[in-house]
């Protein structure tokens, strides 16, 4: 049959059509010998890892890594620097001119032109590509303006991804640069390094190139072109046998079907079968396609869900997240609920779990109360950088005139996201501003919050700069406040349609958000939406403000606003950024709602987890404003975030 076969394509064709000839018609054939377990390979993407530990200089790292037909690790999205950072946590080896912390290679040099860095193939390295946050070694460097790149040694022309501080053991956490920042150093330092082989395939201009897949135990590369036929068809072109061995999430050919995992097409990526339907031709024709999770897969109109297990979730440990946020709490022997509404897990773009109380659904609403605060920072990035508003150092007063005289005209809207006005909150703004204030009946009246957040504010001698205050970190939903009227005044829009022009079309929310009854959005509290659409949000912030490759809010103010600006008390483990919260080990953050209707975000994991509490509408369940409506929610039992958030980070198997 093979013969048969054979004599219909050109000699230049044999021998790679020969070799997928005897894998698709089961004909025995020595193995390679590299698929015996031996080597390790890990998948990040549509990449493998190998890590070898056997130090060597760096350029005979690179010789070794294309011997073995990959490349020194080339990092680009912060998510593949986390992902390379926790591989290489064990790392031993040290550099000669690194101040005695661990380094592993990493394939950027500047050897041929001084200054011009380059990965080995020769593409141009740019962090600020990859992250708005710090990767290259930033530090304090050797004199002040000195950071890395910086030559110091005249032959620090390789790249290296330090593991701790440089120096080892340094007290000042910024020293010369902070662990998982890269660093230049000599390239004839001997270190560990990690060999990337791309295993994915790509569809471009016609053409289906899987550059790995395995069937039986080989394993191989191939290229294929569109076919005409009834639906769409695929027809072999070449292939060749690659000493790689099967990676845990390789394509693979069985059953005359070739399963393709990973295919990046666009700015998404999906799986792909092609079934075997002509022997003699070689034509496959693709029998399913969908989605698949990547850094790169972000939700259409619906979400695709994927098993915790293909995104390197531990099922147990997750579950114990799920149990924290839906089992009842023993409090004084007493089973209290938590009263979860809705949750929602996501990595790598897609939904691993997902949970709803009674009577509740993924369409269910739900509602975000403080956590809009973080959608209005969101905003605020948004129209600085389209010019509306100067920048964050620009005083409220230019937009709030009502400020211009007295204490308040110089309150920049870097003071109000920080929480930071100095001024005084009058009562509890919280039950002021949404519930309203007495009248001598008893009955409460609700309240302009605008008009309230304007005229009712004075300095706090506790807590403003000008009067000597070194301290002025004081939450109120009225310097939130100030900041939507701000924007509205500045864009011209209202928060509402804003909103929905400039983040909530943009990333396929549907989304709700209240008036205070006198016409007035309600930047601090009160956006509509499921839980699911809220999961959109979160997956926005863990990819730096992009959707679909497009930056919907600028990448620069998403690293700013979430960077850790305040420490709120010594105690605790996280503190504030511009209206969101931060954790102190710089990892993640989350945005914060009353009765923990919360969004937990690790942009390094890709990792996202959206919970909402129950709700019930009182008056007109269609109103959108206090003078007609209400929300009504439950607090959990008990909520602890990091304690809940580290169960979600724990089951990553990093």
């Amino acid at each position: 049959m093979i013969s048969r076969i054979l004599k219909n394509y050109n000699l230049k064709k044999i021998h790679s059509i020969a070799i997928l000839l005897c894998l698709f018609f089961f004909i025995p054939h020595k193995g390679n010998g590299q698929a015996d377990g031996t080597r390790k390979l890990r998948n990040f993407d549509n990449h493998a890892y190998e890590v070898i530990n056997v130090p060597m200089s760096w350029g005979d790292a690179t010789e070794f890594a294309l011997k073995k037909g990959g490349a020194l690790a080339k990092i680009e999205t912060f998510q593949e620097h986390t992902f390379l950072r926790f591989l290489m946590k064990d790392t031993k080896t040290t550099a000669a001119d690194g101040g005695g912390a661990k380094y592993f290679w990493l394939g950027g040099t500047d050897a041929q032109v001084e200054g011009s860095w380059n990965w080995t193939d020769d593409s141009k390295i740019n962090p600020l590509s990859i992250t708005a946050k710090d990767l290259w070694g930033n530090g304090k460097g050797f004199e002040t303006g000195l950071s890395e790149p910086d030559n110091f040694m005249d032959n620090q022309h390789c790249l290296a991804m330090g593991l701790e501080s440089w120096p080892a053991g340094a007290t000042d956490a910024e020293a010369f640069g902070s662990a998982g920042q890269w660093n230049d150093i000599s390239c004839s330092n001997r270190l560990d390094f990690v060999i990337e082989y791309d295993i994915g395939a790509s569809f471009e201009d016609g053409t289906l190139n899987v550059r790995h897949f395995s069937a039986g135990d080989n394993n191989y590369r191939a290229s294929f072109q569109l076919s005409p036929c009834a639906t769409v068809c695929l027809k072999l072109i070449s292939a060749s046998e690659t000493d790689l061995p099967a990676s845990p999430l390789a394509s693979n050919f069985s059953e005359s079907v070739l399963s393709i995992k990973k295919l990046t097409f666009g700015d998404q990526m999906y799986e792909l079968d092609l079934k075997l339907i002509d022997s003699q031709s070689l034509i496959f024709e693709v029998t399913g396609s969908s989605l698949t999770s990547s850094t790169l897969t972000y939700p259409t109109s619906n979400w695709i869900t994927a098993k915790p297990e293909t995104v390197g979730i531990d099922t147990n440990k997750l579950q114990k997240a799920i149990d924290y946020a839906f089992d009842d709490v023993i409090i004084d022997g007493v089973p209290t609920a938590q009263f979860t509404q809705g949750l929602v897990i996501v990595r790598q773009g897609v939904i691993i779990a997902e949970r709803y109380g009674t009577d509740a659904d993924k369409e269910s609403i739900a509602t975000s109360w403080s956590t809009a605060k973080s959608f209005t920072s969101a905003l605020a990035g948004i129209a600085i950088e389209n010019g509306s508003i100067a920048s964050v150092d620009t005083p409220a007063s230019e937009f709030i005139t009502e400020w211009q005289v007295g204490e308040t005209k110089d309150i920049t809207i870097r003071n109000l996201l920080m929480m930071s006005s100095g001024l005084q909150e009058f009562d509890n703004d919280a039950i002021t501003m949404y519930v309203g204030t007495q009248n001598e009946e008893g009955a409460y009246e609700i309240v302009d919050n605008l008009k309230y957040s304007i005229e009712n504010r004075q300095a706090d001698p506790d807590l403003a700069p000008w009067l000597g205050a070194s301290y002025n970190w004081n939450y109120q939903n009225a310097d939130t406040q100030i900041v939507g009227a701000s924007i509205e005044r500045a864009t011209g829009k209202s928060l509402a349609s804003f909103a929905e022009r400039e983040l909530f079309s943009k990333i396929g929310m549907s989304a709700g958000w209240w008036q205070d009854g006198f016409g007035n959005y309600m930047p601090w509290c009160c956006i509509d939406a499921t839980t699911r659409d809220f999961a959109r949000f979160g997956l926005l912030y863990a990819r730096e403000g992009k959707w679909q490759g497009s930056a919907v809010v600028p990448a620069a103010w998403v690293t700013e606003s979430t960077e850790l600006s305040t420490i709120t008390s010594p105690a605790l483990k996280v503190g504030y950024g511009y209206f969101w919260w931060p954790h102190v080990d710089g990892e993640w953050f989350y945005a914060a709602g009353s009765r923990s209707n919360n969004i937990y975000i690790h942009p390094g994991l890709d990792l996202i987890v959206a919970r909402n509490s129950t709700l019930e509408f009182l008056g007109d369940e269609n109103a959108k404003d206090r003078a007609t409506g209400a929300h009504r929610t439950l607090f959990p039992a008990k909520w602890d975030h990091e304690e809940f958030f580290e169960l979600v980070i724990d089951s990553v198997n990093q």
